[in-house]
C-alpha cells in the first residue's frame, strides 16, 4: 500500500511540475495555493492516522475482590495484591504490584492493568508500619478449588482481555511481625538430585498436616544442588512448630505436597515430625537438622 502512494505522489509532483513550468509568478502562488496545499494537507492527514504513537493505555489485566477475614491488626500500614510469573517468587522481577487496598473494611475491589502474560499466583500481602515491603508476608491467595495448596494460575491472553473474579480471601490473622525469632540448622541429602531441581524452600509449620499454603512459613530460596551440607536460617513468629520440613522445587512439576522431601524428627526412630518451639519474638533456636531423601 506504501508503495503504491510513493508511486502516485511521485507521479503527482511531476505533472505540477510541467504545469508551473509554463506559469507566471503569480500564477505559480495561485497553483500552490489551490493544488499542492490540498495535496500536503491529505498526505499529512493520512498518515498522521496510519502513525501508532505506541502510548495506547493498556486495556488487558484482570480484576476481582479481596475479602478479608479476622481482625485488623493496628501495626497495619498498608495491603495490597500482587502476582507472581514464577511460585514462589525468586526476585522481585518475578513480580507486579497492584494498588494499596484500603483498611479497615470487610471486602475490596481491585484491578490490575497488565500487558498480555501468564502468572503462576496471584495473592495479598500485609505491610507492617515502619518496616520494608516483605512479599513473603502473604495473607491470601486465589484458590480457584479447594486445593489450598494449588495456586491459581492466571493467564492474560490479548491486549483486550481483562480476567474476571479473581476473588481472594485474606486471613489477617496470618499477617506477621518483625521478629528476630529463628529456626536454624543444616540440610543434609541422601541421595542423587532430580535433573529439574531449581531450589529448596525450608517451611514450618504450627499445624501438621497444615491446610494449606497459608498455614505454612517459607524461608528464603536455596539454591539446589548444593554438596551433601547446606545451613539454613529460617525467621518465624513465636509459636510451637509441630512440622519443619523441605519443598523441593522442580521445573518440570507443580508445587504441592509432594514437594515435601525432607522433615525434621527428634531421632530417626520417631513416627511423627519433631515438634520445636519458639518461646519469643528473639528466640534463636538451632540445631534442627533435616534429611532431603531422594
Amino acid at each position: 500500500m506504501s508503495e503504491v502512494f510513493r508511486i502516485i505522489g511521485k507521479n503527482l509532483v511531476q505533472f505540477w511540475d510541467e504545469v508551473f513550468s509554463f506559469a507566471t509568478g503569480l500564477q505559480r502562488i495561485i497553483l500552490m495555493k489551490r493544488f499542492y496545499f490540498p495535496i500536503i494537507l491529505t498526505v499529512l492527514i493520512f498518515f498522521s492516522c496510519k502513525i501508532d504513537t505506541g502510548i495506547e493505555p493498556t486495556q488487558s489485566g484482570f480484576r476481582g475482590t479481596v475479602h478479608f477475614i479476622n481482625d485488623w491488626p493496628e501495626q497495619t500500614d498498608q495491603v495490597i495484591v500482587v502476582a507472581a510469573t514464577k511460585f514462589p517468587p525468586a526476585t522481585i522481577t518475578d513480580i507486579i504490584l497492584g494498588d494499596p487496598l484500603p483498611l479497615g473494611v470487610d471486602s475490596a475491589s481491585y484491578q490490575i492493568f497488565n500487558p498480555p502474560a501468564e502468572f503462576a499466583a496471584v495473592g495479598v500481602v500485609w505491610k507492617e508500619k515502619d518496616q520494608p515491603w516483605d512479599v513473603t508476608n502473604i495473607i491470601g491467595i486465589y484458590f480457584p478449588t479447594d486445593n489450598k495448596f494449588s495456586p491459581g494460575v492466571v493467564k492474560i491472553k490479548n491486549r483486550k482481555t481483562v480476567v474476571d473474579s479473581i476473588d481472594i480471601v485474606a486471613d489477617l490473622s496470618k499477617a506477621k511481625l518483625k521478629v528476630e525469632s529463628t529456626i536454624a540448622g543444616k540440610l543434609h541429602v541422601n541421595g542423587p538430585w532430580p535433573d529439574d531441581a531449581t531450589s529448596v524452600l525450608v517451611i514450618a509449620s504450627q499445624s501438621f498436616p497444615p491446610a494449606g499454603l497459608l498455614d505454612v512459613a517459607f524461608g528464603q530460596p536455596i539454591p539446589a544442588k548444593f554438596d551433601s551440607t547446606q545451613s539454613y536460617n529460617l525467621s518465624v513468629q513465636p509459636g510451637k512448630y509441630k512440622l519443619i520440613g523441605c519443598l523441593i522445587l522442580q521445573s518440570n512439576s507443580p508445587l504441592g505436597l509432594e514437594s515435601l522431601k525432607g522433615i525434621y524428627f527428634k531421632r530417626p526412630t520417631d513416627f511423627f515430625p519433631g515438634v520445636v518451639t519458639v518461646p519469643t519474638d528473639t528466640s534463636k533456636i538451632t540445631n534442627i537438622d533435616i534429611t532431603i531423601n531422594f
